[in-house]
């Protein structure tokens, strides 16, 4: 057992330090800034694993749940064409070029999900490679030949035919793809449907958009079947929009992408309408606004988005399009205009499905193949057979 030093009944003193040399004064004082350096860097690592941690679980709690609701692959079926490189679910986006077929459905009554109408057909064209980005559109009455159930059909009912083969939003989706690659020959990376009241509710929670009307929106047949107003689903309505700058929120987005008969040039002006309105959510989406309301976001899009775009690569495309300039977007529509920009006719055509006559554009391949071409690197194929 140790025992203690014994007392000399004064009060002990500590010793006093001996003298030590300059060099050894220098080596304890880096000692020092060393053990300093070594604490704050273990401080700031533990606070950065507690924002790690914490942003971790946010992202658990607020984000992934939704997403896994959201995210939803579609086989591709037999008699689609495989993509020449297969891409992996959690590849990288950038240092390729990427075909997102983009179907908007409207809340229309008189259909049951899934079978129901695509009001917006779109391929979104993102080239990573040259950074640039341009929205093809197909005119909802394009009059092409829908593959597997045959025969000539407005291409909005693709989806619609398909779906209704099995009840399947699945082979909805197929059928959709398939349509776009069997004719035009647009190869399809990935896909993303949006029903327009998800579309709504989002609008409405970032405040609305800020557009420039550039003629009135005059409608009096607007359905009178979401909203305020009602859900009959064969009345219909008055709708007006003035021209001029205008402030819209999510029912007057949607009334305003969705009208049909409210623009001087058809059809091809409510393709117009639509890709204005993406160009303002666009503007809306800055860091502040995802970071506060992304939650808010993705619980309004719960049940009225589906894609088979990943986590992963859902990230990559906030980021690329984070810093990509709205007016570098090139717009192209593939319906009427002049000169080798006229891409279909107007015309009214019997329709044998609907046992009635439609208004449908007749696609003009000779003018739609060169554009094709160029965009999506078809070389010289003759890929648009839109009559099967």
């Amino acid at each position: 057992m140790a025992t203690e030093p014994p007392s000399t009944g004064a009060a002990s003193l500590p010793p006093l330090p001996l003298p030590q040399s300059p060099q050894k004064t220098k080596r304890k004082k880096r000692r020092h800034l060393v053990r300093a350096f070594i604490i704050v860097v273990l401080v700031l690592l533990l606070l950065s694993g507690g924002a790690a941690a914490y942003g971790y679980y946010y992202f658990e709690t607020n984000i992934q749940k939704s997403l896994s609701t959201m995210i939803h692959p579609v086989q591709r079926a037999k008699e689609e064409p495989q993509l020449a490189i297969p891409i992996p679910t959690n590849s990288a986006v950038s240092g390729r070029v990427w075909n997102i077929l983009l179907l908007g459905s409207d809340n229309d009554q008189k259909f049951n999900f899934p079978d129901i109408l695509t009001q917006v057909l779109m391929v979104v064209h993102i080239d990573t490679i040259h950074d640039t980005v341009t929205m093809l559109s197909i005119p909802r009455d394009s009059w092409v030949y829908v593959p597997q159930v045959g025969g000539m059909h407005k291409i909005d009912q693709a989806f619609l035919l398909g779906a209704g083969q099995h009840n399947s939003f699945d082979n909805g989706v197929q059928l959709a793809r398939l349509t776009v690659e069997k004719d035009y020959g647009i190869p399809i990376d990935r896909y993303a449907w949006v029903g327009l009241n998800g579309f709504v509710k989002a609008i409405h929670t970032l405040g609305g958009v800020d557009i420039d009307v550039t003629h009135p929106i005059v409608d009096d047949t607007y359905p009178e079947d979401t909203g305020s107003s009602g859900n009959t689903p064969y009345k219909y309505q008055r709708l007006y929009l003035a021209p001029g700058p205008q402030h819209l929120d999510g029912e007057q987005a949607l009334e305003y992408v969705r009208s049909r008969h409210a623009d001087l040039v058809g059809d091809i002006g409510r393709t117009q309408r639509q890709q204005q309105i993406l160009e303002a959510l666009k503007q809306k989406l800055n860091l502040t606004t995802v970071l506060t309301k992304i939650p808010q976001l993705l619980a309004d899009m719960s049940g009225y988005i589906y894609t088979d775009i990943s986590e992963q690569e859902l990230l990559g495309f906030a980021l690329f399009g984070r810093t990509f300039p709205s007016n570098q977007i090139k717009h192209i529509t593939l319906g009427p205009g002049s000169g080798n920009q006229d891409y279909g006719d107007e015309v009214n055509i019997y329709d044998p499905s609907a046992g009635a006559g439609q208004d449908a554009i007749i696609p003009r391949c000779q003018n739609i193949q060169p554009v094709i071409n160029r965009l999506f690197g078809l070389g010289s194929a003759q890929s648009c057979h839109v009559n099967g």
